[in-house]
């Protein structure tokens, strides 16, 4: 399954340490709370309400009930930082059991359930049912761009995003 985290952060003064305890964060997560087994952070590359994402991989919603994951993730374990984050959504995605390894100079196309994917890529996303958590979103859709895949064609299609891994992928 597939737990997918958007926010957005818009403090250049405090983005540095943000990225720094983010890493922390999801270290963390990945350490201590069992069913967490992989996790990939992005950033998109043209503006939206949530740019930043973490892609996690875990085994079950019902992790999000262990004691576990109530002491070492969701909203109470962000601190200081939790006022900074605006337009933040957790959703939890059934139809895959791993997440992609986005190469550092690839890119993950992410789709809106109901977008019209290109054609060169539309054979590559996988679509995913949103079954638990915030249920901002019914599906969505996700693909990984190869390094030196990415094209003028891929921009300016309404509900598909582009991402920048800005971690590699941290399995556990």
């Amino acid at each position: 399954m597939i737990y997918l985290v958007e926010m957005d952060f818009r403090d250049p003064a405090r983005e540095a340490d943000w990225h720094i305890w983010y890493l922390d964060h999801i270290t963390s997560l990945i350490r201590h709370v069992p069913g967490f087994t992989a996790t990939q952070r992005f950033r998109a590359l043209t503006d939206m309400p949530s740019p930043w994402v973490a892609l996690h991989e875990v085994n079950s919603p019902a992790l999000f009930e262990s004691t576990e994951y109530k002491s070492h993730g969701g909203p109470v374990s962000t601190g200081e930082w939790k006022d900074r984050h605006t337009n933040w959504y957790r959703n939890v995605y059934a139809g895959i059991d791993k997440t992609p390894d986005v190469p550092l100079d690839g890119h993950l196309l992410m789709a809106d359930e109901g977008a019209k994917v290109p054609a060169t890529v539309a054979s590559s996303v996988t679509w995913l049912e949103n079954v638990g958590l915030d249920r901002s979103t019914k599906g969505r859709g996700i693909a990984v761009i190869a390094p030196g895949k990415l094209s003028a064609g891929l921009f300016g299609n309404p509900g598909v995003h582009l991402f920048k891994p800005i971690t590699p992928r941290i399995p556990k």
